[in-house]
């Protein structure tokens, strides 16, 4: 606990009362043989080594959690122990940067438990029966360009300004000196929306969107290549039926690639492939991108540094036509991000952004993998450092949870 956090002494009448002096902090056990035991008043988060958020941050969440297990447990004697349990345990195993979104889990949770209990089912699907009903949960070619997805090959159309504008904090920047240190302040979440108060927050630091500070910032402001056009200059795109011209090994993969920013761009630098049926990797490929490396965007990619595990473009696409073909099913979460990285054009597509969208008429509103692991599949994910295999995994799982609820 840093001296910051070093909880305040409880004045009375004669003098201060001292941390051996306060009363023994009781547990749930104890609650429960001794129902009577309702002095809360000393009850104070539970101090950890991760230094997830201030103390009065995570009194206000207690206090938060508390008032739902109020509504929704009532049967719970002392509902202030319970809610310092339950934030305890979160505060324990989350940092800074993730304690937010579990706890923000957490609430859902007790808010509607309903949704987390285990869904049983009397019959599994054979795995000829799984993949009819996959087959049919594909993606029409209409509705992947809807979601962003390339269906087609697009002209070459290079980008001619000299001025980019950063993809984090929005200053209009040279390209020219794009490699020169400056200072690039943002933040790193997503907006999201308090549902008690209808207020906008930055899920990175909670603060306040209309009125906060930046919580970030980097030494080089970065850009990504918006149009497919500008994709294409740059690297192009090819159908899979043209470039894979030979039986893959598997029928369905989940996929998800990891990108970092460079000279040229948003770019690939890891594609990893889980089998559907087994779970397993199948392929893990590291990828030396086409521009000079800018910031590896190591919180959301897992990448620090090139070293000799990296593999060419060209490389990583003849290992990836070993494990799928043309007729593969490819399975992810905003799938459209990572086929525009690879460049490929591929019609047999699940994407779990558009097999639960947030809104149907907005398709660039999605809920976040995080949130629908944790809806459909009651797991945190992302909790640590960053595994793009969870994420595949987690992609699959979900379309699982969906095709179990399917009749063939």
């Amino acid at each position: 606990m840093t001296p910051s956090e070093s909880y305040p002494r409880k004045r009375t009448a004669e003098k201060y009362i001292t941390k051996e002096e306060r009363p023994k902090r009781s547990t749930i056990d104890d609650v429960t043989k001794d129902s009577t035991n309702d002095d809360v008043q000393y009850i104070l988060p539970t101090p950890v080594n991760t230094n997830p958020a201030s103390i009065q941050d995570r009194k206000r969440h207690i206090q938060k959690i508390a008032d739902i297990i109020v509504r929704k447990q009532p049967e719970v004697k002392v509902p202030k122990l319970k809610a310092t349990e339950i934030e305890y345990n979160i505060a324990k195993s989350t940092s800074n940067k993730t304690y937010a979104s579990t706890l923000r889990n957490a609430v859902l949770k007790l808010q509607r438990p309903e949704k987390f209990q285990s869904a049983t089912h009397k019959k599994k699907h054979s795995q000829e029966d799984a993949l009819k009903l996959l087959k049919s949960m594909t993606v029409s070619d209409e509705k992947l360009k809807k979601y962003g997805f390339v269906m087609s090959v697009p002209e070459s159309v290079p980008y001619n300004k000299i001025t980019r504008n950063c993809q984090r904090c929005d200053t209009e920047f040279k390209l020219s000196q794009q490699l020169e240190p400056t200072l690039c302040s943002f933040h790193y979440g997503k907006v999201r929306r308090n549902p008690d108060n209808r207020e906008r927050y930055y899920e990175c630091c909670l603060a306040p969107k209309d009125d906060s500070k930046p919580c970030d910032s980097c030494k080089h402001h970065v850009y990504q290549n918006s149009t497919p056009e500008e994709k294409q200059s740059i690297r192009p795109f090819v159908k899979t039926e043209e470039v894979f011209d030979q039986k893959g090994k598997y029928r369905v993969l989940g996929i998800d690639c990891e990108m970092g920013y460079t000279t040229k761009g948003f770019e690939l630098m890891r594609v990893t492939a889980v089998d559907y049926f087994s779970l397993k990797t199948v392929m893990d490929a590291y990828v030396l991108p086409f521009g000079e490396v800018v910031d590896f965007n190591t919180r959301f990619s897992g990448i620090s540094a090139i070293d000799g595990n990296f593999v060419s473009f060209n490389q990583m696409i003849q290992e990836l036509g070993t494990v799928m073909d043309k007729d593969t099913i490819l399975i992810g979460h905003g799938l459209e991000n990572d086929m525009n990285a690879l460049r490929l054009i591929h019609n047999q597509i699940i994407d779990t952004s558009i097999l639960y969208p947030k809104f149907e008429s907005t398709p660039t509103s999605k809920k976040s993998l995080k949130d629908l692991t944790f809806k459909y599949l009651s797991r945190n994910i992302q909790v640590g450092d960053h595994d793009s295999a969870e994420d595949s995994i987690a992609a699959i799982e979900i379309v699982k949870f969906h095709v179990d609820k399917l009749k063939v």
